[in-house]
């Protein structure tokens, strides 16, 4: 239905660049000088309608279309495509997305109409305050909800019929009067406006290119139902529980003898006294005062949508133009009714993400284990909606979450067009300067950024991990050439600073249980050290990714001298006698070992066992913040310390992963919950930025990993407490499946399929022995390798051929 591509169609490709050049950008006219204090004003949204005739029969019809903040297409009252929250988030002044629909089927020979309904989303965004500060309209490229698109139809005898989107379209009121995303939505089912026709009106509409749109789209996915429903007398109203916290869309049908108001209210936690908490949930106050709706500028804002209902049949009612984050649903009517049996049947709620491509499979006989891998999942896609989101109390893109977070991301779903999208979402945000932003689009948050406009270096660091992982992972060179001149100036702008500057300009090791608050500000662990080794790990990231492109020759020098300096100073500054950086913590030794802060490998050693000394001394407890989290599974690993690890993921005390997961939740949270409730901060319990942890889960439990150079590696790790493991991964190879089943306490039975023709080194990281090798073949190409192993001593690392 839908082409997020050039579109070929009976071996054609259709220009899709090009095509909407004699269109124009069209909305309803509405008051053009609406202030924002009337933002939270009911409304009707605008319903954009074309009627035209096709006087032959139809060989193609394609339409390419745009509608901004979100818009839903119908071609003669049919819903085209099964997407939401329709266009993909950009910076509109930079570039806008369209799409192309192949709606022929739906077209006839005759009359026909187009019908397009328009919503705010984030070009028409509400001036709410995130963060109680950051008034995202500010900053973001806003307008009012607008259209343009051009259906081109080509008849049996090749004639070609044009529709654009002109002053001729007609305009109506539609049925939502209010949509914010964070907010909600209040629909009415009175349709008396429906046969209103308003003037329809040509502007200039955003300054960005139009471009066709290449990623998936978003879609709803996996159904809850309710896992509990009661009249609560503490929330005076009818609380739905659906059992685990979702993001997503809720669904209902409303009783068609009831006529009144009846309000849904979101929450992904309860009070002690079981009313509704909205503590977890949008980060941010209204922005504005609203005398009608009882709302002042300060309040926090509540997800909540409103239905008016006035006829006396049943409405489906159910999010279209929004996405909430909860587990509860708190119904209140107005005038009250009876029972929930008599007011709502229908009642469901769909997970809703862009539909990205699954890539990988993880099961082991720990339900521990099991749980981890599913709430990292969840958690993840719950936060991708055309862009990789934080969470959803703040919804916007940072940049260090997504260095965190990056490659638990490529070993759980198809990530290569969304990453040149968002990798395009910080180019067109790049500063004037150079500098890289916090966020993609920009939304005003620079907290320890090295200039105006640009965010913090752990932040900033996003730009050359897109683009390592877009050429590495997904062998796509071409890409990042074509985008070395952002990369170089962004180098560029950090190579203008002094080393005395910049080490400062950072968060350090954001997110650690260690963090403490001064001046009412987050202060990391080892912020200032950590900060000046960030700087480091941004500069070795371009040596590395330049290492493969055509770079100058006196930038390389340039850059490697700096590295150079900036390792010495650190050294010099940081350094204690004992090997340990500034005062030892976890955090910091984890950054001066992925910095590579050591002059030779007896300091390299030391650091490493003050690593692992540390982490045994605080109990097994891993206290490093997103970056450390992130850096900590894969050296510990490489270190032999995967037992630490496994412990860790599955200790039971607090802090700890699992406890996030009370209650039925599969999500994860900002924070660890501590002991006796003594967290500093409320976060949010939908955040994934510690869900990196499931990168080690494929490359140590299951035993597959991708190596920078794409080669692959099979190095299994038989955890003591583990019975069996399966689990898979499609390479751009080919797929791989392994499993692994402890027969007693001293043998196992270990097995691969993966392409006959892929490479491959297979090591075993405890000491065992190769009893019996069986390889089979196992049909379209694929073979099985069967491993019949047994403890004993250690063996070298073997190449295919010789395993």
């Amino acid at each position: 239905m839908t082409a997020t591509d050039q579109f070929t169609i009976k071996g054609r490709v259709q220009p899709l660049s090009v095509s909407l050049g004699q269109a124009s950008w069209i909305t309803r006219l509405d008051n053009p000088l609406e202030k924002e204090a009337e933002s939270l004003n009911e409304r009707p949204n605008i319903i954009l309608e074309k009627e035209f005739d096709v006087p032959a029969e139809i060989a193609e019809g394609l339409i390419d279309i745009c509608g901004l903040g979100y818009y839903t297409l119908y071609v003669n009252g049919q819903r085209m495509g099964d997407a939401y929250l329709n266009n993909d988030v950009t910076n509109y002044d930079k570039t806008v997305y369209y799409d192309t629909y192949d709606i022929r089927n739906y077209l006839k020979q005759g009359s026909n109409k187009l019908s397009v309904e328009l919503a705010n989303g984030w070009y028409n965004a509400a001036p709410i305050t995130i963060l109680g500060k950051y008034n995202v309209r500010k900053q973001l490229a806003v307008g009012k909800p607008c259209l343009i698109s051009q259906l081109t139809i080509t008849t049996a005898s090749d004639e070609k019929i044009v529709i654009e989107s002109d002053s001729s379209w007609e305009s109506k009121p539609g049925n939502y009067l209010f949509n914010n995303l964070y907010i909600g939505e209040t629909v009415t089912d009175d349709i008396t406006g429906a046969a209103i026709r308003q003037k329809t009106v040509k502007i200039a509409g955003p300054g960005g290119n139009l471009t066709p749109s290449f990623i998936p789209k978003i879609k709803r996915q996996k159904q809850y139902l309710p896992a509990v429903v009661a009249n609560h007398s503490a929330n005076e109203g009818i609380l739905i529980d659906f059992g685990t916290i979702l993001s997503g869309h809720f669904l209902c049908d409303i009783a068609a003898d009831y006529l009144g108001q009846v309000t849904f209210l979101y929450a992904e936690e309860l009070n002690a006294d079981g009313t509704l908490s909205f503590d977890s949930s949008i980060s941010g106050t209204y922005g504005v005062t609203d005398e009608a709706h009882g709302i002042n500028a300060g309040d926090p804002i509540i997800q909540k949508d409103v239905i008016k209902k006035t006829e006396q049949e049943i409405f489906q009612f159910e999010n279209q133009f929004c996405y909430h984050s909860f587990r509860y649903v708190l119904v209140k009517t107005e005038p009250d009714t009876g029972s929930f049996e008599e007011l709502l049947s229908n009642v469901r709620a769909y997970s809703l993400h862009t539909d990205l491509a699954s890539v990988s499979k993880f099961h082991s006989s720990s339900d521990e284990l099991n749980r981890l891998w599913e709430a990292a999942q969840n958690t993840r896609l719950n936060n991708i909606h055309s862009y990789f989101e934080d969470c959803t109390r703040e919804r916007f893109g940072y940049g260090g979450d997504i260095v965190a977070l990056i490659d638990s991301q490529l070993y759980s779903h198809d990530m290569h067009k969304l990453l040149k999208k968002v990798f395009m979402d910080f180019a067109h945000d790049q500063t004037p300067e150079g500098g890289i932003p916090q966020t993609a689009p920009y939304v005003g948050i620079m907290t320890n950024g090295t200039s105006n406009g640009a965010g913090s270096l752990g932040w900033q660091l996003v730009f050359p991990v897109l683009a390592s992982r877009i050429g590495q992972y997904y062998q796509d060179t071409a890409f990042v050439q074509e985008h070395l001149p952002e990369l170089l100036k962004h180098l560029e702008y950090l190579l203008a600073f002094d080393f005395d500057y910049i080490r400062y300009c950072c968060l350090g090791d954001w997110g650690s249980v260690d963090a403490g608050i001064q001046n009412r500000r987050i202060v990391s662990p080892d912020q200032e050290f950590c900060s000046a080794s960030m700087c480091l790990i941004l500069l070795e990231e371009y040596k590395a990714l330049f290492a493969a492109h055509n770079v100058s020759e006196t930038m390389m020098e340039t850059l490697e001298l700096r590295i150079v300096e900036a390792r010495s100073a650190i050294i010099d500054l940081f350094r204690n006698e004992d090997g340990s950086f500034s005062s030892g913590t976890q955090s910091s030794t984890i950054f001066a070992l992925k910095a590579g802060l050591h002059r030779n490998e007896a300091e390299k050693h030391q650091l490493e066992r003050n690593l692992i000394e540390r982490i045994q001394k605080e109990d097994g407890v891993f206290r490093f913040g997103i970056f450390g989290m992130s850096w900590a599974y894969t050296i510990l690993s490489e270190l032999g310390e995967d037992d630490l690890i496994c412990n860790w993921l599955s200790r039971r005390q607090e802090p700890n992963y699992l406890s996030m997961l009370t209650n039925g939740n599969q999500t994860l949270s900002e924070y660890f919950p501590l002991q006796s409730g003594t967290n500093k901060l409320q976060g949010s319990l939908n955040h994934a930025m510690f869900s990196s942890y499931t990168v080690w889960m494929m490359e140590k439990l299951v035993g597959i990993s991708v190596k920078k150079d794409c080669s692959i590696q099979l190095a299994p790790y038989f955890a003591t407490d583990l019975t069996e493991m399966n689990g898979s991964l499609l390479t751009a190879q080919g797929e791989i499946e392994a499993q692994w089943v402890r027969t007693d306490a001293n043998n196992f039975m270990y097995s691969v399929t993966l392409p006959e023709s892929m490479d491959y080194d297979f090591r075993l990281g405890y000491a065992y022995r190769i009893i019996n090798k069986e390889i089979t073949a196992s049909g379209d190409g694929r073979e099985t390798i069967k491993l019949s192993l047994q403890i004993a001593d250690p063996i070298e690392a073997v190449r295919r051929g010789n395993a």
